[in-house]
Protein backbone atom coordinates (compact mmCIF):
# COMPACT_ATOMS: atom_id res chain seq x y z
CA UNK A 1 0.00 0.00 0.00
CA UNK A 2 0.82 3.64 -0.53
CA UNK A 3 1.88 5.61 2.40
CA UNK A 4 -0.66 8.44 0.91
CA UNK A 5 -3.66 5.85 0.41
CA UNK A 6 -6.09 8.51 -0.82
CA UNK A 7 -3.48 10.38 -3.04
CA UNK A 8 -5.38 8.31 -6.05
CA UNK A 9 -8.90 9.56 -5.08
CA UNK A 10 -10.96 12.53 -6.50
CA UNK A 11 -14.16 13.23 -7.42
CA UNK A 12 -14.23 11.76 -11.45
CA UNK A 13 -13.10 8.70 -10.81
CA UNK A 14 -14.69 5.19 -9.85
CA UNK A 15 -14.47 3.78 -6.09
CA UNK A 16 -11.13 2.71 -5.00
CA UNK A 17 -10.56 -0.71 -3.05
CA UNK A 18 -8.71 0.15 -0.08
CA UNK A 19 -7.21 -2.98 1.58
CA UNK A 20 -9.24 -5.52 3.82
CA UNK A 21 -12.15 -5.24 0.94
CA UNK A 22 -13.29 -1.93 1.92
CA UNK A 23 -14.92 0.87 -0.32
CA UNK A 24 -14.63 4.19 0.27
CA UNK A 25 -16.01 6.43 -2.56
CA UNK A 26 -14.48 10.73 -3.12
CA UNK A 27 -17.67 12.22 -2.65
CA UNK A 28 -17.09 15.89 -3.57
CA UNK A 29 -20.01 18.06 -3.90
CA UNK A 30 -20.26 19.65 -7.71
CA UNK A 31 -22.67 22.12 -7.19
CA UNK A 32 -25.49 23.25 -5.04
CA UNK A 33 -28.02 20.36 -4.08
CA UNK A 34 -26.29 17.65 -6.43
CA UNK A 35 -23.60 15.59 -4.72
CA UNK A 36 -21.51 14.02 -7.66
CA UNK A 37 -24.40 12.14 -9.60
CA UNK A 38 -27.11 12.24 -7.23
CA UNK A 39 -29.91 14.51 -6.35
CA UNK A 40 -29.84 15.94 -2.46
CA UNK A 41 -32.83 16.58 -1.01
CA UNK A 42 -31.51 18.84 1.41
CA UNK A 43 -28.72 22.27 1.38
CA UNK A 44 -26.10 22.88 3.57
CA UNK A 45 -26.15 26.38 4.80
CA UNK A 46 -23.27 27.28 3.03
CA UNK A 47 -25.67 26.41 -0.16
CA UNK A 48 -27.78 28.93 0.70
CA UNK A 49 -25.26 31.68 1.23
CA UNK A 50 -23.91 31.15 -2.37
CA UNK A 51 -26.73 31.25 -3.96
CA UNK A 52 -28.37 34.06 -2.51
CA UNK A 53 -25.01 35.71 -2.57
CA UNK A 54 -24.85 36.63 1.12
CA UNK A 55 -22.67 36.11 3.89
CA UNK A 56 -22.32 32.74 5.82
CA UNK A 57 -23.26 34.47 8.72
CA UNK A 58 -26.43 36.31 7.43
CA UNK A 59 -27.50 32.68 5.34
CA UNK A 60 -26.86 31.33 9.76
CA UNK A 61 -28.81 34.34 10.64
CA UNK A 62 -31.39 33.77 7.91
CA UNK A 63 -31.83 30.11 8.94
CA UNK A 64 -32.24 30.52 12.52
CA UNK A 65 -34.91 32.82 12.01
CA UNK A 66 -37.29 32.02 8.97
CA UNK A 67 -40.67 30.42 9.23
CA UNK A 68 -40.57 30.64 5.04
CA UNK A 69 -38.83 27.74 4.22
CA UNK A 70 -38.23 24.39 6.26
CA UNK A 71 -35.07 23.95 8.48
CA UNK A 72 -33.44 20.95 9.81
CA UNK A 73 -31.36 21.40 12.80
CA UNK A 74 -29.42 17.92 13.16
CA UNK A 75 -27.39 18.04 16.42
CA UNK A 76 -25.12 21.09 15.77
CA UNK A 77 -25.78 20.71 11.73
CA UNK A 78 -28.30 22.94 9.29
CA UNK A 79 -29.99 21.82 6.47
CA UNK A 80 -32.56 23.36 4.98
CA UNK A 81 -35.47 20.98 2.99
CA UNK A 82 -34.44 21.66 -1.10
CA UNK A 83 -38.01 21.24 -1.82
CA UNK A 84 -39.78 24.06 0.72
CA UNK A 85 -36.79 26.52 -0.37
CA UNK A 86 -36.52 25.87 -3.88
CA UNK A 87 -40.67 26.98 -3.81
CA UNK A 88 -40.03 29.95 -1.12
CA UNK A 89 -37.31 31.23 -3.77
CA UNK A 90 -39.65 30.81 -6.87
CA UNK A 91 -42.55 32.66 -4.57
CA UNK A 92 -39.72 35.81 -3.51
CA UNK A 93 -38.84 36.27 -7.37
CA UNK A 94 -42.38 36.60 -8.42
Amino acid sequence: MQNNQFAHLSADTAPATMGAGSQTYAVVPSVAGTVTGKECLVYRVEDIARMLSISLRAAYNLCNTTTDFRVLHLGTSIRVSKASFDAWITRAAN
